[in-house]
């Protein structure tokens, strides 16, 4: 490996090292804000009266939702905010790497289309503030169930906390990881494209997540090296091919981006890189999932992952 393809690499690995803190940092942010309106909520549900006949409904329901509209509001922000920053380190991932390669193609490209993200921000705040209003719903519900003696004020407050302390953060988590892994995975793949004229040999291939327990289908996907500007062939678990431009790519079906751990590398022809096939499998991942071990052996005998 020359200094140049030992620079290029060292850079993707710092670069990914940067997109798995703003992922973290992120869904903290936004986990923080839920539990804050998990505690004001169940505060103020424990102020009131032992007597459910004596819960002032309306009230108290408008207490609530005013709590909930401001978390979902902040959440909304940092959500935006994270996909802002995301679409960044998607546009850097190809930008410098090249760049410490040698190949400085930076300031010789034009900005990409915002367009796309802001409506990538807009449907990841109205996501968000989605999972405060649903929140703001199911506890509507106890409350009434409250006032007309269906449940005592203990049941509803169990409930209550059952949404705002494990529902409805998963669900945002799963927003989070889901909107900022596809707001970087977007630019970066616009970025290859605008990139591929300058960059003889440009492409990209595609790196599985690691997980345990991950899509098989994109375990299969792991090394497929495609040019720039192609689309990769995804098998779809329902038949068939899905098309898909890169990971998390926002016209593929659902079942195949959320919480989807992969990415795809800018890749280039003829170097010899760290892994130019699929990786290989860890022992963890081989003694905990046994479909990967079914798949280990078939795409070794394919010659398509390493031993």
């Amino acid at each position: 490996m020359t200094p140049e393809q030992k620079r290029f690499e060292a850079a993707l690995k710092e670069h990914l090292a940067d997109r798995a803190r703003l992922l973290l940092g992120a869904d903290q942010r936004v986990i923080a804000m839920l539990r804050d309106a998990y505690t004001q909520i169940t505060q103020q549900l424990a102020a009131q009266p032992a007597d459910w006949q004596q819960w002032h409904l309306n009230r108290l329901r408008d207490q609530l939702e005013t709590i909930l509209t401001a978390t979902g509001n902040q959440a909304g922000a940092a959500v935006s905010l994270a996909l802002k920053d995301s679409w960044q380190q998607g546009e850097d991932f190809v930008d410098k790497p090249l760049g410490a390669a040698g190949m400085n193609v930076e300031l010789r490209l034009g900005a990409l289309d915002t367009r796309v993200l802001s409506a990538m921000q807009s449907f990841g705040i109205d996501r968000m503030k989605a999972v405060t209003a649903e929140a703001g719903t199911k506890i509507g519900q106890q409350l009434g169930l409250v006032t007309i003696g269906g449940v005592t004020p203990f049941e509803a407050i169990k409930a209550v906390q059952g949404v705002l302390g494990s529902d409805s953060p998963a669900r945002a988590s799963m927003i989070v990881h889901t909107e900022v892994s596809r707001a970087f995975a977007v630019a970066g793949n616009a970025r290859v494209i605008q990139a591929k004229p300058l960059v003889p040999g440009l492409g990209k291939q595609w790196r599985r997540s690691g997980k345990i327990h991950s899509r098989w289908f994109h375990d299969l996907m792991d090394g497929q090296v495609v040019d720039a500007d192609a689309t990769f062939k995804v098998p779809n678990p329902g038949g068939g091919f899905n098309m898909m431009q890169c990971p998390h790519d926002p016209s593929a079906p659902v079942e195949q981006v959320i919480r989807c751990g992969c990415i795809s590398l800018p890749w280039l022809k003829g170097w010899k890189v760290q892994t130019p096939k699929a990786k290989p499998f860890s022992e963890r991942e081989l003694a905990l999932d046994g479909r990967k071990a079914a798949l280990d052996q078939a795409a070794k005998k394919a010659g398509r992952r390493q031993e």
